[in-house]
């Protein structure tokens, strides 16, 4: 006891409380609130899975119902009696709902509910239940989807879904726009902070595999900066935008690799920094990713960065337009109120959030009931991905004589037992790693299908949205994403068709359909060439495609100018069904 009567503590322990009162507050600052973001954020992921969902339900039929490419049902049986063999668990290896039914009937009826919940998470409608049952359903879907769902963002939103049950308000029935449902409580508070973290680790693998994955083998990537130079011509669906951005002097390219560096490599830890730099890479983040929107197509990936973006922005720069439209009406700020909905002070919402201090308040019911349900798991989650990050770093060391050894490590950090624990997890896809162009391709090969019924006179088919003819102008597919096309872009740099290859087993299955002019199997391309009767063969040629300069262009009216390079399967008949 001291003179005063209080009971005295160490010095060592008054700072160590100091050091943790001083990190709460850098990580859930006092006065600045989150919850008009974490509104905007988790409405915007509703309309990401209604916009996959929706992508993946248009192409269902020819894809995995019994008449697709890659039926999931009689797929499922063997995956099924081979785990029941090694005597593995079904959902450990394989969690799906379609373990329960796996007809065509149960495959529209699961995008069919997904679609309604996505909808109603949009609508903001019950959002913590309707986003654990969309998480459920994409993992159900992206787990049977063979290599047409094998993405970088189908894994980054089943990522982003699953920590946006933790982060969305279970005991609301709906998300308001006006005076939005305060985030009570550090469990989530804690997942917003590894929202930030998630965006954070998908911005700056995007930059760190284009250092860590180049070799004096593959220099177009960093050492002669002249990756973009071939990006707008073989990147795998092309809009008309590229053609033109193609078109820019070599110089632009070069240069234009220098704020991508600065977005992916510098900006990731502005996420740590306070609320002004937070918006700096938050801004910096939507940029990247709607400059890849006007000039490609990568299906709803850009969108879900931009979504993923949004709670690095604190509300009161939600009404920062708001005021700046009030200053040039030169309307007082309290003379009326504000349209938006929105406080015209540096705070527009309103709540404990604003006014508590930085540390939880352990007799609030509500605070022990937050941290119960929601620390152990997304301590896990934290983990998780410190051990995908660490694991990646050391990964690449297998790299060969790389250009930048000293951008992987060596040796692997991570002890077995977390090693063991993320491998058994990965099937559920809590957390991933990514990196978007590890390199960059720098020709443009394309299969071309052709038939034929007297083996003289060959016809082309005209695959849906991938480059075949020459007149035809690159044209917007994204959000949607057709999946046929981009496997056709992997299948082409194979350069061979390969039975033992990934891409075998659609590819075999969609020449023999072709074969028997499977209606399904026709809707993947623009017109039936043998409408009358099936060809007696089908062949494959592959060809190198190049955009046409200006002046071909102008005088040929062509998108395209392609050279063959050779077959790319020889042709099959029904005398010769195998591949």
């Amino acid at each position: 006891m001291n003179a005063n009567g209080n009971e005295s503590r160490p010095p060592k322990f008054i700072r160590l409380r100091r050091l943790l009162s001083k990190g709460a507050g850098w990580l859930f600052p006092r006065g600045e609130s989150h919850a008009l973001s974490r509104t905007i954020a988790l409405r915007g992921l509703g309309a990401v899975y209604l916009t996959a969902i929706l992508s993946w339900w248009a192409q269902v039929d020819e894809l995995v119902c019994r008449d697709g490419l890659v039926p999931m049902a009689p797929w499922l049986d063997q995956v099924g009696e081979v785990l029941r063999e090694r005597e593995i668990g079904r959902w450990a290896a394989l969690p799906t709902l379609f373990w329960f039914a796996d007809s065509d009937t149960a495959i529209h009826a699961m995008c069919a509910i997904g679609t309604v919940l996505a909808v109603a998470v949009v609508a903001g409608l019950a959002p913590g239940p309707c986003l654990a049952g969309l998480w459920l359903i994409y993992l159900s879907l992206a787990g049977t989807g063979d290599v047409f769902m094998h993405f970088q963002w189908d894994i980054l939103l089943l990522e982003a879904g699953f920590l946006a049950i933790f982060l969305a308000p279970w005991k609301v029935r709906r998300l308001p726009w006006r005076g939005p449902q305060p985030m009570l409580g550090w469990g989530e508070k804690f997942a917003l902070w590894l929202q930030w973290i998630v965006v954070a680790k998908l911005m700056f693998q995007s930059g760190w595999v284009k250092l860590a994955w180049a070799t004096p083998r593959q220099p177009e990537w960093w050492p002669d900066f002249s990756a973009m130079t071939y990006h707008y011509l073989t990147q795998p669906i092309p809009s008309w935008t590229s053609w033109w951005m193609h078109r820019l002097p070599e110089w632009w390219h070069k240069a234009e690799i220098w704020p991508m560096y600065g977005v992916e490599l510098v900006l990731p830890f502005f996420v740590f920094l306070g609320a002004r730099w937070r918006l700096v890479a938050a801004l910096g983040f939507a940029g990247l990713m709607l400059s890849i929107l006007a000039t490609g197509n990568f299906a709803y990936f850009n969108w879900l960065t931009i979504v993923l973006s949004i709670p690095l922005v604190a509300d009161r720069y939600w009404s920062a337009p708001a005021r700046l439209w009030r200053r040039i009406r030169k309307k007082p700020a309290g003379s009326g109120p504000d349209p938006t909905g929105l406080s015209p002070g540096p705070n527009p919402v309103k709540s404990p959030e604003n006014t508590a201090a930085p540390g939880p308040d352990f007799h609030d019911s509500r605070e022990i009931a937050s941290v119960a349900l929601r620390g152990p798991p997304l301590a896990a989650l934290l983990a998780l991905n410190a051990i995908v990050v660490l694991e990646d770093f050391h990964f690449a060391s297998r790299v060969p004589d790389p250009v930048l050894p000293r951008a992987r490590l060596k040796s692997n950090p991570v002890p077995e037992f977390a090693s063991a624990f993320r491998r058994a997890v990965d099937p559920w896809h809590f957390a991933g790693g990514y990196g978007l162009f590890r390199t960059m391709t720098i020709d443009r090969p394309e299969i071309v299908l052709e038939g034929t019924r007297d083996g003289i006179a060959w016809r082309e088919y005209d695959a849906r949205w991938k480059p075949d003819r020459l007149d035809v102008r690159p044209r917007f597919v994204a959000p949607h994403q057709p999946r046929v096309a981009w496997q056709f872009w992997f299948a082409a740099l194979e350069r061979q068709y390969d039975p033992r290859g990934r891409n075998a087993r659609w590819f075999s299955a969609l020449v023999s359909k072709l074969l028997e002019n499977d209606p399904v199997a026709l809707r993947l391309f623009e017109e039936n060439p043998f409408p009358g009767a099936p060809p007696l063969a089908i062949r494959a040629k592959l060809y190198a495609y190049e955009f046409t300069t200006l002046e071909e262009r102008l005088r040929t009216g062509n998108w395209w100018k392609r050279r063959e390079l050779g077959p790319y399967l020889m042709p099959v008949s029904k005398s010769r069904p195998r591949l």
